[in-house]
């Protein structure tokens, strides 16, 4: 699985924290301190230079406070004090007293016994059988160390800590940012299907009222040159009178859906039985399914809704029901009372609608069965979704084993309106 944003940037936080904080010990070990040192060898001796400068006036202790440094002339044999108390061996107090004789300065990092602990002598020659001595201690230096030490390390753990904020804010920013792509895919990719939708809508509807208007061109053509018989003249003018009413069909359910998708739909919300009304959509439309066997609920549901428009909503489902059942001449329709609301379903076995039909079984036109000289327009699930909707009802459709489940919800206060 790849690694996250968040955790790429807090590894290379991480390993930019670790190399500075290493590069900082390395550099406080071994060139901190040597520069230290040799900057304060540089005082020293800038030190030493002042006090054996004749033309210049020295106050000793004004030096010592600006500089932090202990100054004194001393005599050669007060070296042997440096022995005798075991701050430095005969063999080194010869060597300085040799390198002062010479007349030349020397260095030397001398451990004192004293509250002085470790520090470091400048001896400078002085007049004769008389030197200067100048000493400083470590400690200042190694305490100068320690602080600029822990500094730096407070200030990479604080790097470290905002590196991590931001690594965080920085992946959240990215999501959102990824989010908003996301979504904008999705809009685009809805715009382009919405208008390939509009073309296929265009498409259908003109297909649609092509092949009546055609028959009904032919047959008033046959008419008005008055070459049918009169037997054939009922049946020129039966069929234009049926093809009327397919094209006077089709464009109310056009108007209707018009209506639903600019938000002109307007409910009359009222409490009616669901059952009963049920039963009353059922025996209108049994007459042309007689072999069907319907299993219906029993009791009373009482919803809120437009008693109408849900008339409208039913009666599409049920004849839909009817419609693809080849299999099983026979359909369910039920309604389960639950805590607000009545889940109004209809079921029926079918081996004409695939779980693949289902994203777009709410799509004006859509045919499960693509043979177009089917009975309908193709519109009737696309109504149902749009009153439905316009009532705020959940709805859906489920398959499974070949059965086939459409179910909708309607409130049993108004509540919801």
């Amino acid at each position: 699985m790849k690694m996250k944003i968040k955790g790429k940037v807090i590894l290379l936080i991480f390993l930019v924290v670790f190399i500075m904080i290493s590069g900082l010990l390395v550099t406080n070990k071994f060139f901190l301190e040597k520069f230290y040192l040799e900057n304060k060898e540089d005082t020293l001796l800038e030190i030493g230079a002042k006090v054996v400068d004749p033309n210049t006036t020295i106050d000793f202790q004004q030096l010592e406070r600006e500089y932090n440094v202990l100054i004194s002339i001393e005599k050669f044999q007060n070296l042997n004090s440096f022995s005798s108390e075991g701050s430095l061996t005969k063999e080194q107090v010869e060597h300085i007293r040799e390198v002062l004789e010479s007349g030349n300065k020397i260095f030397m990092n001398i451990n004192m016994k004293d509250y002085r602990g470790e520090s470091i002598y400048l001896f400078y020659p002085y007049l004769r059988g008389k030197y200067i001595e100048i000493s400083t201690p470590l400690s200042f230096i190694q305490e100068g160390m320690k602080i600029s030490t822990e500094y730096h390390l407070k200030l990479l753990a604080l790097t470290l800590v905002l590196g991590i904020f931001l690594a965080f804010s920085l992946e959240r920013g990215i999501e959102e940012l990824n989010e908003t792509n996301e979504r904008l895919k999705e809009e685009i990719e809805r715009e382009r299907q919405i208008e390939t939708l509009r073309k296929e809508f265009i498409a259908n509807v003109s297909h649609e009222l092509k092949t009546p208007i055609a028959i009904i061109q032919g047959y008033a053509q046959g008419l008005f040159e008055n070459i049918a018989s009169d037997e054939d003249k009922e049946f020129y003018a039966e069929t234009i009178i049926e093809e009327s009413k397919k094209m006077d069909g089709l464009v109310r359910e056009l108007l209707l859906i018009s209506h639903i998708e600019s938000g002109q739909l307007k409910l009359t919300t009222e409490r009616f039985d669901i059952i009963l009304l049920i039963e009353e959509i059922v025996e209108r439309i049994i007459v042309k399914y007689h072999d069907f066997k319907v299993e219906l609920p029993s009791g009373e549901a009482y919803v809120y809704g437009d008693e109408t428009y849900i008339s409208r909503v039913l009666q599409n489902l049920i004849e839909n029901a009817f419609k693809y059942s080849e299999e099983s001449k026979s359909i369910k329709i039920g309604v389960e009372e639950k805590s607000d609301v009545y889940q109004i379903y209809i079921e029926n076995r079918t081996t004409q609608v695939k779980k693949e039909d289902l994203k777009n079984i709410w799509t004006p036109f859509y045919r499960m069965n693509k043979n177009r000289n089917r009975e309908g327009h193709g519109l009737g699930l696309a109504i149902v979704k749009g009153i439905l909707q316009q009532h705020k009802s959940k709805f859906g459709v489920d398959i499974a084993k070949e059965k086939l489940r459409i179910w909708f919800e309607l409130p049993k206060k108004t509540f919801f309106y």
